[in-house]
């Protein structure tokens, strides 16, 4: 086919110059070394902003005494972050991120703990403790317990 034969645009060159593609696979490398370059700077910003985060919501369980009130949630959701960090020093930060997720998760969970047991102390306190239904008596009591006489 010459280019006389191929189909030309408002009187201009013929459409598929072979010109316009010489540069294409020039141009198609270099937009692929730029989202390499730009994506590998995301792994980095988007850790730090997930261990920002847990940050906060372990700051948030604290502030609900969680570390009293909720002790394992707390210990767990701690120690899952002090993990985050130490991988994101290393530069694993994909499973730092996991981490950070998951530290975030029991932080909350220690806040939902934490503020149910805030509200059982409120309600001891205005009622008194929930009495026990079980009838062989309390198990503090020491009249409640037996004496080992009548056998």
């Amino acid at each position: 086919m010459s280019a006389q034969n191929q189909p030309t645009f408002a009187g201009s060159e013929p459409l598929l110059d072979r010109r316009i593609f010489a540069g294409f696979s020039w141009l198609a490398a270099a937009i692929v070394a730029v989202s390499v370059v730009v994506s590998a700077g995301c792994g980095p910003v988007t850790t730090a902003s997930t261990i920002s985060d847990a940050m906060r919501d372990l700051d948030e369980a604290n502030s609900v005494d969680a570390k009293r009130r909720a002790p394992y949630e707390y210990t767990r959701a701690h120690e899952l972050l002090a993990k985050a960090k130490e991988l994101e020093g290393h530069g694993m930060f994909e499973s730092a991120s996991g981490y950070a997720r998951q530290s975030r998760m029991m932080s909350e969970k220690a806040i939902d703990v934490a503020r149910l047991a805030a509200e059982r102390e409120k309600r001891d306190e205005r009622f008194g403790p929930k009495k026990s239904t079980d009838d062989s008596g309390s198990r503090d009591d020491p009249a409640a317990a037996p004496t080992g006489e009548g056998r």
